[in-house]
């Protein structure tokens, strides 16, 4: 999730420096405890045409990713023998933070990788709110306008500017997405019981009251952990509030309130899927959930589309299959996921070694490139290819019209409230998960926090 950042830039420059000058650019990253990791194609080949040179990347640790890039860089390299590629990786936590501005401080890498798309965009209506870092490097003329590159095209349009596209200009490119506001099913315990897919709400609760009645427990949620909880709460937002955006801009303008009919409707869907769950479902954390569904000991979990690999793992005889959660009396409320755009990839500016940085962004690209990776990575694609993947091809129909989850759109003010901190919405301090006994009377508290922070 798309994480703000306290600090101000100037400190973090600082604390770049700092690093730089205490490592020394060819071990940004590393430190005793947590070494970084570097994977690097073989040299160029004397008498290559071109001058030789070094492609710098940066990116965090993520096994099928990075396998897939040592592959990649290899056919890379074989295509173009005078680039030699250093593909550094770190751990995700603040390591990478700090390895990130280190090398921008320093313009010393060509591609950097970034945690997700751009979201939430700062808005003017939204004053006093924190800009996050990757605005912060564009509008310093730290990052590259990708708009003019003609392989930019080969990803969904609709795609380029949800995820990358600021003032109208592409300054990344978004290697894929997820989908999070959904309920896997066990397909054959659906079967059994003569169960279709939902599409509206009421459907959904004759969903529910089926199972009950054959004594299967409905839903699961990691509910130890609350944030997986939340996705499932995101769903409903995305199925009841017709346009989030607008509601959150008028949360900041005085048009809307916490206390507004749709968002208890959504405080009350949520607290249902609490009374419906199976029991104990505070007690469970998220290892443990893909395993309980796999079981047959729950119909429907509330998780990421990435998880469906591990699903798999556990049981490859399993059917089992992903739908929005129709929170909507109107089924093409419920039509689409939602969800957020991870991984993206920024060049620099000034980067030493820039045109090599475009051809490798080019040659990633490639549709048979490109495919490739989605099906390593497990992100749902964003160009229009097909994967090899009968999962994401499955719920390739909830896509068509994908879109950003509550917590990417968001925009919070500083030192807001328990009930409103962050980026969720907060709905596991309602019973009997919380100390909190009706929707509404989370919803005052909400805004009466919120304002309080104005």
């Amino acid at each position: 999730m798309f994480k703000k950042f306290a600090a101000s830039l100037s400190v973090l420059f600082m604390l770049a420096a700092i690093l730089a000058a205490c490592g020394g650019n060819n071990n940004d990253g590393k430190n005793a405890s947590t070494p970084a990791s570097s994977s690097k194609t073989p040299a160029a080949s004397k008498g290559a045409s071109g001058e030789k040179v070094t492609l710098k990347i940066i990116h965090w640790i993520n096994e099928p990713v990075n396998k897939y890039y040592e592959e990649f860089n290899k056919k890379f390299t074989e295509r173009y023998p005078n680039i030699t590629v250093d593909y550094q990786v770190v751990p995700s936590d603040a390591t990478y933070d700090q390895l990130q501005m280190t090398r921008i401080n320093a313009n010393d890498t060509d591609l950097l990788a970034i945690k997700s798309g751009f979201a939430p965009i700062p808005q003017d209506w939204a004053a006093g709110a924190q800009d996050p870092l990757w605005k912060q490097w564009i509008d310093t003329g730290l990052i590259a306008d990708l708009s003019g590159e003609e392989w930019v095209k080969n990803y969904n349009a609709t795609d380029v500017q949800n995820s990358t596209t600021y003032n109208g200009k592409v300054y990344g490119i978004n290697m894929g997405k997820v989908a999070f506001t959904g309920l896997f099913y066990n397909k054959k315990i659906f079967a059994d019981n003569n169960l279709k897919v939902p599409t509206t709400w009421d459907e959904f609760k004759n969903v529910v009251d089926t199972l009950k009645v054959a004594g299967v427990a409905p839903l699961g949620f990691a509910g130890k952990d609350v944030w997986p909880y939340n996705l499932a709460v995101q769903g409903l937002s995305a199925t009841v509030i017709k346009d989030q955006g607008e509601f959150i801009k008028g949360l900041w303008t005085g048009g809307t309130k916490f206390t507004d009919p749709q968002a208890i409707e959504v405080l009350e869907k949520a607290q249902y899927l609490l009374q419906n769950s199976i029991d104990g479902v505070m007690g469970i954390d998220y290892g443990s959930l893909p395993g309980l569904f796999a079981s047959g000991k729950v119909a429907m979990v509330a998780d990421g589309t990435w998880n469906a690999p591990t699903i798999k793992s556990l049981d490859a005889g399993l059917e089992f299959g992903y739908f929005p959660i129709p929170g909507s009396s109107d089924a093409a409320m419920n039509a689409n996921l939602a969800g957020k755009y991870d991984m993206s990839w920024m060049v620099l500016e000034k980067a030493k070694n820039k045109d090599a940085a475009l051809k490798w962004l080019a040659m990633q690209a490639e549709p048979d490139n490109y495919a490739a990776f989605a099906k390593a990575s497990g992100f749902l694609p964003t160009q229009n290819v097909q994967v090899d993947d009968p999962f994401i091809n499955e719920i390739s129909p909830y896509l068509s019209n994908f879109k950003l989850a509550w917590d990417q759109l968001f925009i919070n003010r500083e030192n807001a409230g328990e009930h409103v901190s962050g980026s969720s919405v907060h709905a596991e301090f309602l019973a009997p998960a919380g100390p909190v006994k009706t929707p509404q009377e989370l919803a005052e508290l909400s805004q009466k926090e919120w304002d309080a922070a104005k």
